[in-house]
């Protein structure tokens, strides 16, 4: 990052003689506090997975931690995130500086941004939604929000406006082998059963990586952030089931701990449920190479479960069956029809080889179970997907599995593995800013942008244009951002700035702004 915060400085020096302005920072680098930042709702503590940071002298606030302590649900699509509250609708987006409560837009003082896999917005968006009052005690090292109507509770269930309930909290416990299946949850000193009906919609996230899925009621893990919605007459409408994930190959384990190959530590508590291969298992029993997903509490954080996938070898058993005993089911291959990203709406196809006759389906890591095989010819399974929108996923295995009567093969992963997004690149600060006013007639222009996955910038992909010319050939290009000093002077007036970018499935986002030479 030295050259590049260099490669910044230089250019607000060569802005010319324009007021002084800082350079913009990256969007993911949150100023650290020199100690964390607490937050009160209604004089209440709140716990929060990530605490307020500073950016630039501003300070933003996790959104979904403090609109999920103020009883209000968030939905994210893309870049775009909504609320119901119960005066109306709010819409913002990732980027803006600006807020829409009911079709009127109120202006921020800072844009909304994602760090580390947190949506973070400035303070003013809670005075904008709501009318709430919010303040921030710098010495103290602590914001204070107060609301007269809307409030943290202490209850699972609150009164929709127009009938119905919310029943908000933490899945403490689930009954999916009743003839109607339930689920408990927790809130404060409360708990409420739900029983959920077959017409019941139910929704899994992953706020780590933007991924919603249509699920199941077996996709709902004990630990996981809950929203209920039912109607007046009881019956359960919608389920919302909110987790973060961390995902990743086991570098170093220990009889209590795991190391992953990004770094991260993984310690498991004295609840933490850990499975290997769908079996029950110890964190001890781990070992390098397994693939591992980490699900955890969005809101506190709380670690509860690990679960471990590990390559069985796709061989046939050395031993000749007894005579009159059946064959042993194999799985010879599992392949995929795809080994670069792809993108939503694309498709891909998992091949299996094996035992003839059988029953095969295959799994996308441990995101998806179960999804449908037929057999084309006789030892040839084949099954399809097509990637939905708010899935997002990186270098994620895909497993084949295969039954013939009762001999069942050993789950086998295919040789690739799965790349998908469907959230184009995050395209953040520019320069000079837009609606700005310089007086250097040749001004260093530039872009910074990113993505909300781990899915890669195609470096090629990014171009510039500048009064409609394409400049991209005279251009620097990273894959964190684009630069350009004409080699002429511009003519003054208004200048038009347009910024293309695409990931390496495809994803593109454009970002179109103008500042002004001064005469």
């Amino acid at each position: 990052m030295k050259p590049f915060a260099a490669i910044l400085a230089a250019l607000v020096v060569m802005w010319g003689s324009s007021p002084a302005i800082a350079a913009p920072p990256h969007p993911d680098s949150g100023e650290k506090p020199i100690r964390s930042i607490s937050i009160a709702v209604n004089g209440e503590p709140l716990a929060t997975d990530a605490p307020p940071i500073s950016v630039v002298g501003r300070l933003l606030i996790p959104i979904r931690d403090v609109f999920n302590a103020l009883g209000i649900a968030i939905a994210r699509s893309g870049d775009t995130i909504t609320a119901k509250l119960p005066t109306g609708n709010v819409r913002m987006r990732v980027g803006s500086r600006e807020i829409v409560v009911n079709e009127t837009t109120f202006p921020l003082d800072a844009k909304i941004v994602d760090i580390d896999g947190v949506t973070y917005a400035p303070l003013r968006v809670l005075v904008a939604a709501f009318g709430a009052r919010a303040t921030y005690d710098q010495r103290a090292a602590k914001v204070e929000i107060v609301s007269a109507y809307v409030g943290r509770t202490s209850r699972t269930d609150q009164q929709r406006a127009g009938g119905g309930t919310d029943v908000q909290g933490v899945v403490s416990a689930l009954d999916i082998g009743s003839q109607i299946p339930t689920i408990t949850v927790v809130r404060g000193g409360t708990s409420r059963t739900i029983s959920i009906t077959s017409d019941a919609k139910i929704w899994a996230e992953d706020v780590t990586i933007h991924s919603q899925l249509r699920s199941t009621l077996a996709d709902i893990r004990v630990g996981d952030a809950i929203h209920a919605i039912l109607a007046k007459d009881g019956r359960v409408v919608s389920v919302f089931d909110f987790y973060k994930s961390t995902s990743g190959t086991v570098a170093a384990a220990t009889s209590s701990a795991l190391v992953l190959e990004n770094g991260r530590v993984v310690t498991s508590g004295k609840t933490t449920e850990v499975t290997l291969n769908s079996t029950t298992a110890r964190l001890d029993e781990l070992r390098v190479g397994d693939y591992v997903t980490v699900r955890s509490n969005p809101e506190s954080g709380e670690l509860r479960q690990i679960v471990a996938s590990r390559t069985l070898a796709a061989v046939a058993q050395t031993a000749t069956p007894l005579p009159g005993t059946p064959s042993p089911t194999k799985i010879d291959s599992v392949a995929l029809s795809v080994t670069h990203p792809i993108r939503v709406g694309e498709s891909f196809d998992v091949t299996l080889r094996g035992t003839a006759g059988g029953r095969a389906s295959f799994d996308i890591g441990d995101l998806l179970l179960n999804l449908p095989m037929r057999e084309t010819v006789p030892g040839t399974y084949v099954g399809h997907y097509t990637i939905p929108d708010r899935f997002n996923v990186t270098q994620i295995p895909v497993y084949g599995k295969l039954a013939v009567g009762t001999n069942v093969a050993p789950r086998t992963q295919a040789a690739q593995t799965l790349s998908a997004t469907s959230t184009p690149p995050t395209i953040g600060e520019v320069a000079p800013p837009p609606g700005q006013s310089v007086n250097n007639r040749h001004p260093s222009i530039f872009a910074m942008f990113s993505t909300p996955t781990e899915i890669p910038i195609n470096v090629s992909s990014v171009a510039l244009e500048v009064n409609g010319h394409d400049v991209t050939s005279s251009t620097t290009r990273t894959n964190n951002f684009i630069t350009y000093s004409p080699g002429v002077d511009l003519s003054s007036g208004l200048v038009t700035v347009i910024v293309r970018v695409s990931d390496t499935a495809g994803n593109t986002s454009t970002k179109t702004w103008t500042f002004t030479i001064a005469r």
